[in-house]
């Protein structure tokens, strides 16, 4: 099968940190070690009787694909990556195979896949702490059981990802799409599903002044999670990349502020939340008051601190994006007192009297609802423009990218 393969190379890294004291930049896709490149390999096997095997038909870029590889940032789960692998974890795909114990799942359905690979995929009993509480995304087994070593497909050597041709998921894993979904929807659903989570666990209270900050896929998702599960709070949109404000409002903002600009993006934001803005000698400007509630979806450090001064003294900072995010002044934490949250992907959720799972969720909003795919999607590429697809990133300040994805062909 075709597939863009991760692989890693301590000469490469050696290299590449020579070019980097030499002032020269190196090549975009070969970077801290990592390289990318598009090869012929064996479609992964079923690993047990209770797996199956995916066509992919699209499979986008998350922000840790983007950190990893066009940002060249080291991945927080570096301890259980295994090269070479196959990236994507936001996958939609056909299934053309199942396991002699898959009795629910049938060939020729299209179906999305909770990526990430805890303990009840991995075969491990008893379930650990973590696991247990309804956390997976907290578990302490992704070195144990089987497949190998690695927090979720599109990280781990034995399952492929999305950049491939074909993957392999556990039963669990796998949702089955309704008929009538769009195929552009449902490649939404796995982050869609990191949005539900972190508005569940930690919702705003009626009343509250609510900040999302990044005007991204995963900022989007966050706006319509927060409007799809019925919280009727203003909402202000900050992105740091220029946007159509109507587009926001669509998706679920109150107000938008786009086009990042310091100083000016501060008083815009202080005018809106009653806060006030202050210009040091020297150093960051801060201020004071802010939102009772935060959503940063960048998961990048300058943007982090901003979201701190957005939020108010006392008040709650929500963690929702996956890349590196540097170096952050911690100091601003404690001066404003703000209580640091974070969340990953999907749980175990209490609603309406019952539990569910956070993916299972959002398979049914997105099927009752609808997601923004028409807005969110702006660019898709086949695997062998994947060079492309990483400049489109890039640059996106100056093409408008929101979402990208690579498209196979089935």
């Amino acid at each position: 099968m075709k597939a863009l393969v991760a692989n890693f190379s301590l000469g490469r890294e050696f290299l590449d940190r020579l070019k980097s004291k030499l002032g020269r930049s190196g090549i975009r896709q070969q970077s801290g070690g990592l390289s990318i490149s598009l090869v012929e390999i064996p479609q992964p096997r079923l690993i047990s009787q209770d797996w199956v095997r995916i066509r992919t038909i699209m499979s986008g870029i998350s922000d840790m694909d983007e950190g990893m590889i066009v940002s060249h940032e080291p991945p927080p789960y570096a301890s259980f990556l295994t090269f070479p692998f196959v990236p994507g974890n936001e996958n939609l795909g056909i299934v053309t195979d199942v396991g002699d114990d898959v009795d629910d799942i049938e060939p020729g359905e299209r179906a999305v896949v909770d990526p990430v690979l805890a303990c009840r995929v991995r075969g491990v009993e008893p379930s650990c702490i973590s696991c247990s509480r309804g956390e997976p995304s907290a578990c302490r087994n992704f070195a144990e059981g089987v497949p190998g070593p690695g927090i979720m497909i599109g990280a781990c050597r034995d399952t492929s990802g999305g950049w491939g041709d074909y993957f392999v998921a556990h039963r669990s894993q796998v949702r089955i799409v309704p008929p009538a979904m769009e195929s552009s929807e449902a490649i939404l659903i796995p982050e869609f599903s990191r949005a539900v989570r972190a508005v569940l666990q930690h919702p705003p209270a009626a009343g509250d002044s609510v900040v999302v900050v990044g005007a991204g896929s995963l900022g989007l998702l966050t706006l319509s999670a927060l409007r799809l599960l019925g919280y009727e709070v203003d909402v202000l949109l900050v992105g740091e990349h220029p946007l159509d404000p109507e587009l926001g409002r669509t998706v679920g903002a109150s107000e938008v502020i786009a086009g990042y600009a310091p100083g000016a993006t501060y008083e815009e934001v202080a005018g809106l939340l009653g806060g006030e803005v202050y210009y040091p000698e020297a150093g960051r400007i801060t201020m004071r008051g802010g939102a009772d509630l935060v959503y940063e979806t960048t998961g990048r450090g300058g943007n982090i601190e901003d979201a701190i001064n957005f939020t108010g003294e006392g008040k709650r900072l929500v963690l929702m994006g996956m890349s590196h995010p540097g170096v952050i002044d911690v100091g601003l934490l404690r001066f404003k007192g703000v209580r640091l949250e974070a969340t990953l992907f999907s749980g175990v959720e209490y609603v309406d009297g019952g539990y569910t799972t956070t993916f299972d969720l959002a398979v049914d909003l997105a099927s009752r609802c609808g997601l923004p795919s028409e807005n969110l999607i702006t660019h898709s590429f086949r695997l062998e423009e994947h060079a492309q697809a990483f400049g489109t990133l890039t640059d996106r300040a100056v093409n408008g990218a929101i979402k990208v994805v690579f498209h196979h062909v089935v």
